[in-house]
């Protein structure tokens, strides 16, 4: 279809005097078009279209269409791809000759988008954040169970504790098992350090490790909150099923996973000779992403507070008694001591990956 760029510039160089057949070698249309916006002296926008009303193909969604309706109205939230992912499965596995192809998926978007619209279905307002120099460090845990990684040839399931400056988008990430308090406390504390300093907040989900969430108004775990102190920190939490509140660490975590897998592509394998290499590994990834950040990071640097003197205990202490079986149980776990110990009180320090 011409634009009206286009016809503008042909008509410049007919001004200047070119021939249609230059013209139109020139900007490669057809004499005869040349001849039309020429002749008319009117732009493509200007010209009135009828509008089609007729179908140029059949209807891929035809027979999908009352089914996928009946479920929209069951439960408007059901998205295109999730829709898509039921037909497929109801349909390619049968054993009739009916197959849902991928290629629905745009029409099925927009008939689902259309939908919505006819029958006031109304979306949630999501307001744009605006971040700050020196403000928020947000931070969660990410699965890597995916990626496939080996030491040592045998699998290695992980997760990062993965940590972001929402201003710079400067990041940082801790290799670990659960998301236990142990593990959030090396992740936190290594990120602010690394990065030089305190920011004014820091802003999570509700993890069992930050927040108690048996509590009727969801307070802060005594343990957190002694960190949050510590440093002074002021903490906030996202509500529950708004991952978009702390869309910065969300939407990273996604990209961090996708940059390790890319470059453990290029790597050519995904087993590692011990922890260390591995972790040496993730470090140099997020140093390629930070490269490009240090501008912003060293505005963020500029708003920070200085850190404190020393850092909290990176593990948690337990006191028990040692009873005649010799077994302590920390945890829903247990764990056998020496009977030298047979009536007396032991410390227990439990960190993220031993006790």
């Amino acid at each position: 279809m011409i634009k009206d760029q286009k016809v503008s510039e042909m008509l410049t160089l007919l001004r200047d005097g070119s021939s249609v057949a230059d013209t139109a070698r020139m900007l490669t249309m057809s004499e005869k078009t040349v001849r039309k916006y020429r002749d008319s002296n009117v732009l493509p926008s200007q010209i009135e279209r009828p509008q089609r009303t007729y179908r140029t193909r059949n209807d891929p969604l035809e027979q999908f269409w009352p089914e996928v309706q009946e479920r929209l109205e069951n439960d408007h939230r059901l998205k295109p791809y999730a829709l898509l992912q039921w037909l497929q499965q109801k349909y390619n596995s049968a054993d009739d000759d009916t197959i849902v192809p991928d290629s629905i998926r745009r029409t099925l978007e927009r008939r689902v988008q259309n939908w919505k619209l006819q029958n006031d279905v109304n979306k949630e307002v999501i307001f744009p954040q605006i971040h700050h120099p020196g403000d928020v460090v947000a931070f969660d845990f990410v699965d890597l169970n995916c990626l496939k990684v080996t030491i040592a040839g045998k699998q290695f399931d992980h997760k990062l504790f993965h940590a972001v400056l929402t201003y710079s988008n400067w990041e940082h990430v801790h290799i670990c098992h659960s998301e236990s308090f142990e593990a959030l406390a090396t992740g936190l504390q290594d990120a602010l350090h690394l990065a030089g300093g305190v920011p004014k907040r820091v802003r999570s989900d509700s993890l069992s490790a930050a927040v108690n969430n048996l509590s009727s108004d969801k307070e802060f775990a005594k343990q957190y909150q002694n960190l949050l102190s510590h440093y002074g920190l002021q903490g906030h939490r996202i509500n529950v099923r708004k991952p978009q509140e702390n869309g910065d660490v969300e939407s990273s975590n996604g990209h961090i996973k996708t940059a390790i897998d890319q470059s453990l592509r290029l790597r050519g394998n995904r087993d590692f000779g011990d922890h260390s290499q591995y972790r040496d590994f993730l470090l140099e990834v997020v140093g390629q992403r930070n490269f490009k950040r240090d501008v912003k990071l060293l505005e963020e640097v500029a708003q920070f507070r200085s850190l404190p003197a020393q850092r909290v205990a990176t593990y948690t202490t337990l006191d028990r008694n040692v009873k005649s079986d010799c077994v302590l149980r920390i945890k829903r776990n247990s764990y056998s001591v020496s009977s030298k110990y047979i009536g007396l009180a032991v410390e227990i320090q439990i960190h993220q990956d031993h006790v």
